[in-house]
């Protein structure tokens, strides 16, 4: 035990010295990580002996990792992301295996082995490019989508590869006996969604109800892990299984408590993930065979960005957005090496063969923070061929979540006219089809804004969840808006300020406005007027951050109307049937005179006249919306013969 501690000790220090050291030369910590496991590895300075320990520690950050990525996936989600995931994932499995066994039948390979090549070429980093995704902020955006659609099919595709390899070694395999593992891989899934809807929302219950933040933790992980380890149990993918625990649970009201409490021990487990690769690697093959080694890894990053791309081309319809993927899954993955070494052990593959395939996987690896960074600059210009929404002074709606459809909605119920923007193309036809004004793109793209009309809108309501792209799409509103009101929604306090400093006019942050909800519910509890809790939030708004200030200096402006409103409410008084007030206009009945009541609106049937002419007429079941205190209340309830009580309005 002393030992491994002292192993993992090593590992972490060397992980923080590269990480730091590549954070000054402004490169992605992921590649310190790579190179310090290559630096401390058996093939390096030997300090770590044994990277197996690593290795099985760092497994449960691939576990977490696929957790969280799955929380944020919901079922329905994954299923309008089909042609993603089921079509372009399995033609570029395809056509990058197909390419690499012609390439490695073209070097003398035999046939089994060549096969065996292009399985294992075909596949990708699903840990490196979600992490680099999660990161950067652009898990949600369109390129980020189509990396996510073909990473999950490959990962489904493990499964029959792992199974295809004895075949290829000459071992045969018993019919029954792969029936009987794809029954028993049915089974598993659909006990895991099952048990994921059923028993799980029972369990966080009861966790919950416990009040202890470590207990919920300790679920959490046991969720991920647990089911990771049933898939594994079984012959499956136990990443792939930590994924899909993640993405049924994701229904769950507790999801975003969940990520918050895993989030910092992926990381954790993630850099030493990073760090195991590495040491997998041995640098004398470097030395020894460097135009190889350069040859092999220019040809697997430049051939499977070109097919990666063309098969995720047809689901988007972008060539730019299509490039940038192809470029996110130029690399090869964990799974190739879960691959690799099953296949070594079949002697598909002889050792030699696999100690060059490492030493070009992992520079693969190194190169993609950068091809990654390229991919969202390049994607970041991507064009939108839509044509310009022909509207003035609307609202431009980005996002299509919970909190732009709400807004939508509201919109739509007042006849406001408006456009909606989103990423998800299935969504933009299905708003079409229903005569919706709706843009299909990325709105920190240029064309995409000018297509929903921005220059002309009266404002901009920005609803998407990555951080990252909110900035963008706000800097890019203001530029080709200037006289636009845009609104943003983000998920943390500190963001308000770069929002507002990048031209938002107004930012809401959801951690905030809960708290604020929170301490209103309280007030009310202790019998608060809604005036005082209305002061106490706006009070509170003006000392945290400088949201809303235009709206709230006419409330605040003056300490007389904030204490005017602690005494005078709005009522509204009914004119019963046959009462001497009908057949009257508000002129002849002049009841600010005879009783102190100021009418403000009438209420007529459905329809509300504000500020009415004193010329108005008066007819039974009208409702008059007075100002008043107490006592000016019940003289005009008296004087109107009103039945009944006022009741405050709606």
């Amino acid at each position: 035990m002393h030992d491994v501690l002292i192993e993992l000790a090593v590992v972490m220090a060397a992980s923080v010295g590269a990480a730091m050291l590549l954070r000054r030369l402004h490169l992605p910590p992921v590649v310190g990580f790579l190179v310090a496991g290559v630096v401390v590895g058996p093939g390096g300075l030997g300090l770590v002996a044994d990277r197996h320990v690593i290795e099985g520690v760092a497994e449960v950050g691939v576990m977490l990792l696929l957790f969280t990525v799955g929380l944020k996936i919901k079922l329905g989600e994954l299923w309008r992301m089909r042609p993603l995931v089921f079509g372009s994932g399995t033609v570029q499995i395809l056509t990058t295996g197909a390419a690499a066994a012609a390439f490695a039948t073209a070097l003398g390979s035999p046939p089994a082995e060549a096969v065996t090549w292009g399985m294992i070429i075909a596949l990708s980093s699903t840990a490196l490019v979600l992490w680099l995704l999660e990161d950067s902020g652009k898990t949600s955006s369109a390129h980020g989508r189509a990396m996510i659609g073909v990473l999950l099919m490959q990962d489904l595709a493990v499964v029959p590869i792992m199974l295809a390899l004895p075949l290829l070694a000459g071992q045969g395999g018993n019919p029954a006996e792969i029936s009987w593992f794809l029954f028993r891989a049915v089974g598993v899934i659909a006990l895991t969604v099952v048990g994921a809807r059923v028993l799980f929302p029972a369990l966080a219950a009861r966790v919950v109800a416990a009040g202890s933040r470590e207990l919920f933790t300790l679920t959490t992980v046991l969720v991920a892990v647990g089911t990771a380890l049933v898939f594994g149990h079984f012959g499956l993918s136990m990443a792939l299984g930590a994924f899909l625990a993640g993405m049924v649970v994701s229904e769950s009201k507790y999801v975003s408590r969940m990520v918050d409490e895993i989030t910092p021990l992926r990381d954790v487990f993630n850099s030493l993930f990073f760090v195991s690769l590495g040491m997998l690697v041995d640098p004398m093959v470097w030395i020894s065979s460097p135009v190889v080694s350069a040859v092999l890894v220019a040809s697997i990053v430049i051939g499977k960005t070109a097919l990666a791309g063309a098969a995720v081309w047809p689901a988007v319809r972008d060539v730019k957005v299509a490039a940038a993927a192809g470029l996110g899954l130029a690399q090869i993955g964990e799974f190739s090496l879960v691959v690799a070494a099953e296949a070594g052990r079949l002697e598909l593959i002889d050792a030699p063969a696999n100690d060059l395939f490492l030493a070009i996987a992992v520079p693969t690896m190194i190169l993609t923070p950068g091809l990654t960074a390229l991919a969202h600059r390049l994607a970041g210009r991507a064009g939108c061929d839509v044509p310009e929404v022909d509207l003035r002074d609307h609202l431009v709606i980005v996002g299509y979540g919970v909190n732009g459809r709400n807004v939508h909605q509201a919109l739509a119920s007042l006849a406001v006219p408006h456009v909606l923007v989103d990423l998800n193309p299935h969504t933009v036809r299905e708003l079409q089809e229903a005569g919706e004004h709706a843009v299909y793109g990325n709105a920190e793209q240029d064309a995409v804004l000018r297509a929903a009309g921005v220059n002309r809108a009266r404002g901009v309501i920005i609803a998407i969840p990555d951080a990252a792209s909110t900035r963008e799409v706000v800097a890019t509103s203001r530029r080709l808006a200037p006289g636009a009101t845009i609104v943003a929604r983000t998920r943390y306090v500190q963001e308000v300020e770069p929002l507002e400093a990048l031209g938002a006019d107004q930012v809401i942050p959801e951690e905030f406005e809960t708290s604020l909800e929170l301490v209103g519910r309280v007030l009310e509890m202790y019998g608060a007027p809604p005036s005082m809790i209305l002061d106490q939030k706006t009070a509170l708004r003006r000392r945290h951050y400088g949201v809303l200030r235009s709206s709230d200096v006419a409330e605040t402006s003056s300490p007389n109307f904030s204490e005017l409103r602690h005494h005078v409410r709005l009522a509204e008084v009914e004119i019963a049937s046959g009462a001497p007030a009908a057949g009257k206009t508000l002129r002849e009945l002049d009841l600010r005179r005879a009783t102190g009541a100021t009418v403000l609106a009438v209420r007529r049937g459905s329809g509300v006249q504000a500020n009415p002419p004193a010329d108005t007429t008066l007819e039974s079941g009208d409702r008059l919306v007075v100002m008043a205190d107490g006592e000016c209340e019940r003289k005009a309830r008296e004087f109107l013969h009103a039945a009944g009580h006022a009741t405050p309005p709606n």
